[in-house]
C-alpha cells in the first residue's frame, strides 16, 4: 500500500506486532515468585548491584549509609561491600591513621554496621568481602600455619661428583626435598610476554635443560644439622650437577599493609594472605571473621539482608603455589612422590598474572615435563576446591547465606573444575576482556552444576575514568548476558564525600586507571541510572527465572587458567546460523548432572546436542572413560583433526589404553571424524539444528532459557550494525514480547508457525535487544495471527474481549493487505488527512554545566553548576562541541513544540530519537514518558498529547571526562595523583548531546479484524 507505514506500540522498532495492553493488565508472573518478585518490578536481590569501594573507617557512617541508599533509590539491588584499603596499601600510602580505622577495628564495624543497617532500611542486600583489597586475606598471628604458602628453592654446584657441606638455603623455610640433578644444557633467555589487562613485561631467566634419568632425591641424607654427603653418577653429556633443596615458607603475601612499625596485636600489623589450597586457610578467614567482624549485632543484620560473603579473584603473589600437606594429597592422588620432581615446578606455578621466576627446568623428556606438571595442577585444583567448599559450608551454616568468588583463574588450576564449588561464581569483563566466548567457557560448567546466579563484575575498563557511558556499560552487559551470565555487580560505587587528601569529584580507586566511579557526582545519576538499571533488572530477571539450554558443548581442559582469558572458537558461523556453545572441562563429568539420555547430554540442565573435540585438546584418562560412555549411549560426537595426543597425566600406561578406546569410538555411527575447524555446516549435516535458526544480515546472538512452568523465554542482542532478519525458533506456544526497559508485555502478532516452530520478523538496531517469550498454557489464536509480509507489520492492537485487530498506520511505506493465519486477507486502502511524519525544530538547549568547585577539595559539593541556553533553529541537532561547550560536562534539555489535533480517538504519535551514549528522559506536556532504549530511543506518547500546542523536552547527560581534563593533574585521592596523564587516554574532548533528527511519526487505528 503506497504511502502507508504500519508502526508498533511498544517502545522499540521491531519486525514484529504486538497487541497494546497496559503492563498490570498482563504482568505475568515468572519463574521463582515472590523471591524474585516481577517482571514489572524486580526484587532486590535480582537487581544489579555496584561494588561500593570503602576508603577507610575514617569516612562518615552516615554518608556510607546515604550512598547506599540513594544507590537504591536509582534502581540497585545494594552493594558489594568491598574494604578498599588503596587495595591493601598498593596504590598508595594510608592517608589516615590505620590503627584507629583499619580492618577489623571498631571503627570499622560501626561503619560496616551503618552499611548493613542501610540495607535493611532501603530493603536491599548486600554481598560482604571477607577482608580487606580482595578478600584474600585478615589479620593473623604470623606463624598461623594457615597462611599462604611458598616452595622456594636453593642450589649449589656439585665438584668432582661429590657434595659435602651445608645444604643450600638451610633454615630458609621446612625442608620438603633434597635432589641431585645433572644439566645438559644452560641458556639465558629474554622473553616479552603479553600479561593481563594489555600489559607487556619483559622475563630475564636461565632456562636448564636436565636429564630426566639423573634426578634423584637424596633427602634422608640431610643431618639434623643441615649437613649432607652426596655421591652422584655421571651422565653422558652433562655440564655439570647441582644440589637443589626445596623449602615451604610462608609468603607472608600481603592482603593489607601494617599500619604500624610496632604492632602491638593483629590488627596493627595488617592482614596476610591466606593459604588458598587448603581447608585450613580458609579457617583463619571465617575464625578472624567470627572473633573480630561478626560481633555487636553484625552476625544478625549479615543474616538478614546478608546475600553473598564474596571473594575476588585470587591475585597473592608467587613463583610456585604450596601448602604443607601438598606431598602427601599429591601421592593419594597420583600414587607417586612430587618430590623428586620439584625443579620442574621452579618459577612456573604460581600467580600467573605476574612474571615467571628467574630460573625454570626441563628435562630431555617431554612426557615427564608435561605429566608431572599437568599432576601437580591436578592437586593444586583439589587444594583449591577444599578451601572453596570449607567456605561455602561455613557461609551456609554460621550465615545462611551464600558463598561467591572469582574461581580459578589467574591459577595454575583448572578453573572450570572448581567453577561448581561455590554457590555463585563470578566472572569479570576486565580478564575476560569483554569476550562472549570467554563467558561461555565460565557459564558451562556453572549451568551444568544447576547454579541459579553467575554474576560478573562489570565495567572495569582501564584508562576510562570519568569517561564510560551508559551504552559501554550496557553494550558489556548484553555480551555477558548472551553467553548465560545473569547478575551484574558494577565496577563501582564510590564513598562520595570528603575524605582526606582528596579532590572533587571524589575518592576515585586505583589512582584513576579504571572506569566506574558511580556516585551523586556523575551527571547521570538523576538521568538514566534508574532506568538503564531497571533494565538491567529485568533481563537478569528473566534469565535467573529459568534454566538455560545450549545446542552445543565444546571440550576445554585446561590444566591452568590464563589471567586474560582467549577466545577458543574463533570463527562467527556458529552464530550466524543461530547455534550457541558452551565449554566444560573433562572434570565437570563428575558432576551429577553429567549423563545421557536419548542422545542428549545433561538432559536436565543444558540439553545438549553435540559434544566437539579438536585435535589441539587435552584429554583426561578419566574424561575419556566418560567420552566412551557418552558415545555409546548416543551422544553424537564431532572430532575435528587428528585424534587429540596430549594428555594431562604422566601415566603413560593409562595414556596409551586411552588412546586406544579413542580410535575405537570411530567406529560408532554417532562419532564423526571431520577435518574442518567451523562446524556449522558439518552440524547441520549431520542433523544438529539450533535452537533458534537465525537468517539475516547481522550479528544476533540468543540465549534460550525454560521455566519450571514449561514456559520458555529468549534473550537477543545486536552485537553489529543495524539489521533486519528472521529467527525460527524450535517451539510453539503463544508468543510475547517483553519490554525489559518499561515492564511492558505484549502478545506478538506477526509470526509464522509450523511444524513445531516459529518464525518471527526482527529489525535491531545495533546493541539492541529483544526478549521473547513464549506461552506454553495458551493455544495460538490464529484469527488473530498476521502471517509476516516483505514489508514487516510493526503493530497493531488487540481487543480480548471481542476479538478485534487494529493496525497501527502512517503515512509512509508498508504493507499493502495483512494475511491471517485463518486465510482472510485485509486490504489496506490509503488514509486520507494523516500527517506525514516529521521533525522536531526550533529547539531550545540549555545545558547545565557540572564544572568543579572553587574549592576543588570541596567533595560534599556536587557539582558548580551553571546554565547555559542556546537555540538550533533548524531540525539537525549537533554535539556540544559545534555549540562551544567543549570543556563542559552536565546535563542538556532539549525543548521543542509542535501542534497535535486528534482528529478522532483512533490517532497517536510516537517520538523517535537517535542512538545515544547516555540514557534519555523524555517528558511530554510536564508528564514523564516511558523509559526509552539508549539504543533505538523510541516511545509511544499517544496518552500524554493534548490538542493544539505539545512540548517536548529530552534531557540527557554526560559522563564528566570533558570537566575533569582540564584539571586531570590536580585530581588527588588521599593525596595520591592520577597514574598516567590525561594525553595518554588519547581521548579529547566527547561528542555529547542528542546528535541526529527527532522525529514525531504519527499514525491512526485501521480495524483489519
Amino acid at each position: 500500500m503506497a504511502g502507508v507505514r504500519v508502526l508498533f506500540q511498544i517502545a522499540c522498532l521491531c519486525g514484529g506486532s504486538f497487541a497494546a495492553f497496559q503492563p498490570r493488565e498482563h504482568t505475568r508472573q515468572l519463574g521463582s515468585g515472590d523471591r524474585l518478585g516481577t517482571f514489572l518490578n524486580p526484587a532486590a536481590v535480582v537487581r544489579p548491584r555496584y561494588r561500593y569501594w570503602l576508603p577507610d573507617a575514617s569516612v562518615n557512617p552516615e554518608y556510607v549509609a546515604q550512598d547506599i541508599a540513594e544507590l537504591g533509590a536509582r534502581g540497585a539491588g545494594g552493594v558489594q561491600f568491598l574494604n578498599y584499603y588503596n587495595y591493601g596499601g598498593t596504590q598508595g600510602s594510608p592517608a589516615t591513621d590505620w590503627n584507629i580505622y583499619g580492618y577489623g577495628t571498631p571503627a570499622y564495624r560501626e561503619v560496616l554496621k551503618a552499611a548493613l543497617e542501610a540495607h535493611k532500611d532501603n530493603d536491599l542486600v548486600m554481598d560482604f568481602s571477607m577482608g580487606p583489597q580482595s578478600g584474600q586475606g585478615v589479620p593473623a598471628e604470623p606463624d598461623n600455619p594457615g597462611l599462604a604458602w611458598d616452595l622456594v628453592s636453593y642450589n649449589a654446584t656439585i665438584l668432582n661428583g661429590s657434595y659435602s657441606g651445608q645444604l643450600p638455603g638451610w633454615e630458609r623455610g621446612d625442608l620438603v626435598s633434597v635432589v641431585t640433578l645433572a644439566v645438559l644444557n644452560a641458556t639465558n633467555k629474554t622473553d616479552i610476554m603479553g600479561g593481563p589487562f594489555g600489559y607487556y613485561t619483559q622475563r630475564d631467566y636461565t632456562k636448564y635443560l636436565i636429564s630426566a634419568q639423573s634426578l634423584t632425591e637424596v633427602t634422608d641424607s640431610v643431618q639434623q644439622d643441615g649437613s649432607i654427603e652426596v655421591t652422584i653418577s655421571p651422565v653422558e653429556g652433562a655440564l655439570y650437577y647441582l644440589l637443589y633443596a626445596s623449602y615451604a615458607q610462608r609468603s607472608y603475601a600481603r592482603a593489607c599493609v601494617a599500619s604500624s612499625s610496632d604492632p602491638k596485636n593483629i590488627l596493627q600489623n595488617g592482614s596476610f594472605a591466606v593459604d588458598h589450597f587448603s581447608g585450613t586457610g580458609a579457617r583463619v578467614t571465617t575464625k578472624f571473621l567470627e572473633d573480630y567482624i561478626l560481633i555487636d549485632g553484625i552476625k544478625e543484620l549479615m543474616m538478614d539482608v546478608g546475600n553473598y560473603i564474596w571473594e575476588d579473584s585470587v591475585e597473592i603473589p608467587s613463583y610456585t603455589y604450596w601448602t604443607p600437606e601438598f606431598p602427601q594429597l599429591f601421592e593419594n592422588e597420583h600414587n607417586y612422590s612430587i618430590t623428586k620432581y620439584l625443579p620442574l615446578l621452579a618459577g612456573n606455578e604460581g600467580y600467573i598474572a605476574t612474571l615467571g621466576g628467574p630460573v625454570e627446568f626441563t628435562t630431555d623428556s617431554n612426557d615427564t615435563n608435561a605429566g608431572v606438571i599437568a599432576d601437580f595442577r591436578s592437586t593444586l585444583s583439589l587444594g583449591l576446591s577444599d578451601y572453596l567448599l570449607n567456605l561455602t559450608t561455613w557461609s551456609q551454616q554460621f550465615l545462611g547465606l551464600q558463598f561467591s568468588q572469582q574461581v580459578g583463574y589467574n591459577l595454575p588450576v583448572d578453573m572450570l573444575q572448581l567453577i561448581p564449588d561455590v554457590d555463585a561464581p563470578e566472572t569479570e569483563s576486565l580478564a575476560f576482556s569483554n569476550r562472549i566466548d570467554g563467558y561461555r567457557q565460565f557459564c558451562g560448567p556453572a549451568n551444568l552444576a544447576g547454579k541459579s546466579v553467575i554474576s560478573i563484575e562489570l565495567g572495569a575498563d582501564m584508562i576510562r575514568t570519568y569517561l564510560q557511558t551508559w551504552s559501554d556499560i550496557l553494550s558489556e552487559a548484553n555480551r555477558a548476558f548472551v553467553a548465560g551470565v545473569n547478575q551484574m555487580s558494577i565496577h563501582g560505587a564510590t564513598y562520595s564525600h570528603n575524605y582526606a587528601n582528596t579532590t572533587w569529584p571524589g575518592y576515585t580507586t586505583f589512582q584513576y586507571l579504571f572506569a566506574g566511579q558511580h556516585s551523586r557526582h556523575q551527571p547521570a545519576w538523576d538521568v538514566g541510572y534508574k532506568q538503564a538499571n531497571d533494565y538491567l533488572a529485568r533481563v537478569q530477571f528473566v534469565l535467573q527465572s529459568g534454566s538455560p539450554k545450549v545446542d552445543i558443548v565444546f571440550w576445554d581442559k585446561q590444566t591452568a587458567q590464563n589471567a586474560t582469558i582467549p577466545s577458543l572458537y574463533q570463527s562467527d558461523d556458529l552464530v550466524r546460523k543461530g547455534y550457541t556453545y558452551t565449554y566444560l572441562s573433562p572434570e565437570n563429568f563428575e558432576l551429577d548432572a553429567a549423563y545421557v539420555e536419548n542422545g542428549i547430554f545433561a538432559p536436565s540442565r543444558q540439553q545438549l546436542k553435540a559434544l566437539i573435540i579438536r585435535e589441539n585438546d587435552t584429554m583426561t584418562i578419566e574424561g575419556v572413560k566418560h567420552l566412551e560412555t557418552y558415545a555409546k549411549a548416543g551422544l553424537p560426537i564431532v572430532l575435528s583433526g587428528r585424534i587429540p595426543s596430549a594428555y594431562a597425566s604422566s601415566d603413560q600406561d593409562a595414556i596409551e589404553k586411552s588412546k586406544e578406546t579413542m580410535k575405537a569410538l570411530l567406529s560408532l555411527e554417532n562419532v564423526h571424524k571431520v577435518q574442518v575447524d567451523t562446524f556449522a555446516d558439518v552440524l547441520e549435516t549431520i542433523g544438529i539444528h539450533p535452537r533458534t535458526q537465525i537468517d539475516g544480515n547481522g550479528t544476533w546472538y540468543t540465549i534460550w532459557s525454560e521455566f519450571p512452568n514449561s514456559d520458555i523465554c529468549v534473550f537477543i542482542y545486536n552485537e553489529g550494525s543495524d539489521s533486519k532478519g528472521n529467527i525460527t525458533f524450535t517451539t510453539t506456544g503463544t508468543p510475547y514480547l517483553l519490554n525489559p526497559w518499561t515492564g511492558d508485555q505484549a502478545p506478538i502478532l506477526e509470526y509464522s508457525s509450523s511444524d513445531g516452530k516459529t518464525t518471527i520478523p526482527f529489525a535491531l538496531k545495533s546493541n539492541e535487544t529483544r526478549i521473547v517469550l513464549f506461552d506454553q498454557s495458551q493455544k495460538e489464536e490464529a484469527n488473530i495471527q498476521v502471517l509476516p509480509s516483505r514489508e514487516p507489520m510493526l503493530g497493531s492492537v488487540v481487543n480480548k474481549s471481542s476479538g478485534e485487530v487494529w493496525a497501527k498506520v502512517a503515512s509512509t511505506e508498508g504493507p499493502s493487505s495483512l494475511n491471517l493465519a485463518s486465510g482472510k486477507i485485509i486490504e489496506l486502502s490509503t488514509l486520507s488527512q494523516l500527517p506525514s511524519s516529521f521533525s522536531l525544530s526550533n529547539w531550545t538547549v540549555t545545558v547545565e554545566q557540572w564544572l568543579p568547585p572553587s574549592d576543588l577539595f570541596d567533595v560534599e559539593i556536587i557539582a558548580n553548576k551553571s546554565n547555559v541556553t542556546t537555540t538550533v533553529s533548524g531540525s539537525q541537532l549537533s554535539s556540544w562541541l559545534d555549540l562551544n561547550l567543549t570543556t563542559s560536562s552536565g546535563v542538556g534539555d532539549y525543548t521543542s513544540s509542535f501542534t497535535w489535533s486528534s482528529q478522532t480517538n483512533e490517532t497517536g504519535a510516537y517520538l523517535i530519537a537517535p542512538p545515544v551514549q547516555q540514557p534519555i528522559v523524555g517528558f511530554l506536556n510536564g508528564k514523564e514518558l516511558p523509559a526509552m532504549d539508549l539504543a533505538n530511543p523510541t516511545v509511544d506518547m499517544t496518552e500524554f498529547l493534548v490538542d493544539g500546542v505539545n512540548t517536548v523536552t529530552l534531557k540527557t547527560s554526560t559522563t564528566l571526562w570533558d570537566t575533569i581534563l582540564p584539571i586531570w593533574s590536580d585530581l588527588r585521592t588521599g593525596g595520591e595523583a592520577p597514574i598516567y596523564p590525561a594525553y595518554i587516554t588519547g581521548y579529547g574532548h566527547s561528542q555529547n548531546g542528542i546528535i541526529g533528527e527527532v522525529q514525531v511519526v504519527p499514525y491512526q487505528l485501521v480495524k483489519v479484524h
